[in-house]
């Protein structure tokens, strides 16, 4: 899972340019999910779902592990999990974690963008695999549209694929930059893409709407249920507005998870994930 943290040299573009950004971030990230609490929140709901939907999976692909959360997670369930990342540092983290917890039978990594899984098929041949995802990762690519048949072609027919993208429209985000004179920060997604501070760097990343992402995995893809995370909380970096609500925040969060798969809120966070199936 990917997150993001305050600072910002020249932005970087793609994937695996963002995997230089993340090679400096990765001894510090798990330690970023305790100090901001929309980030625990939102790595909390993805893990939840990632474990439903890959439930009845054994080789599981993830695009974009990070330093494994995900991938340990599963793995200690008995699952096999090829975790792809473009950072090598975030990788060797996770390879670091999965040997102490001995799990590193279970854990396979590979130094790989979203737009480069498909080179798993020499390794492990086309459809090998019963379930994939990819948490907050997508974004990073700069041409979504060539993923979903590189994906597909590394799985089973009737496997899901869950996938967590930045949304166009983050309700939360306008109501509370607008009124404070930030409007070009509040709106700058809608224009399809923002630039999102990683460590010293800024990462560009692209936004999606949830017709647009239909319409891309449509030709290989059954969409089966769409969630936001998070639907009524603010963007990770509006953390201090969360913070301030002290003694109210595990309701605030109890709400935001009752919400985040009802019409309209599912499409209106931060970021929205969506369960696909591969035809």
């Amino acid at each position: 899972m990917s997150s993001e943290e305050v600072g910002g040299d020249a932005p970087v573009f793609g994937e695996t340019a963002s995997g230089k950004a993340y090679d400096s971030l990765a001894s510090r990230y798990d330690e970023l999910l305790l100090d901001n609490p929309v980030l625990a929140h939102s790595a909390n709901v993805s893990l939840g779902l990632v474990k439903k939907a890959m439930a009845f999976s054994q080789q599981v692909l993830e695009i974009g592990c990070g330093t494994g959360r995900e991938a340990l997670a599963l793995a200690s369930l008995g699952k096999r999990v090829v975790a792809c990342d473009p950072s090598k540092q975030s990788l060797g983290v996770l390879r670091k974690k999965a040997k102490a917890l001995g799990l590193s039978e279970r854990i396979v990594t590979r130094n790989l963008a979203a737009s480069e899984v498909v080179a798993l098929v020499e390794e492990f041949g086309a459809h090998a695999f019963d379930g994939a995802y990819a948490s907050f990762s997508l974004s990073y690519e700069p041409d979504l549209s060539i993923v979903p048949e590189q994906v597909w072609t590394l799985l089973r027919r009737g496997a899901p694929f869950l996938c967590s993208i930045f949304n166009r429209v983050c309700v939360s985000e306008i109501v509370l930059l607008a009124p404070f004179l930030v409007p070009r920060r509040a709106l700058r997604r809608l224009e399809g893409w923002t630039e999102l501070p990683v460590d010293r760097y800024s990462v560009v990343v692209k936004s999606y709407t949830p017709k647009q992402v239909r319409r891309l995995f449509a030709p290989r893809f059954s969409l089966r249920d769409v969630w936001a995370i998070p639907a009524i909380i603010p963007p990770h970096y509006l953390h201090a507005v969360f913070s301030l609500s002290g003694p109210l925040r595990p309701a605030w969060e109890r709400f935001d998870r009752r919400l985040n798969s009802r019409w309209p809120f599912r499409y209106l966070g931060s970021h929205t994930c969506y369960r696909f199936q591969a035809s």
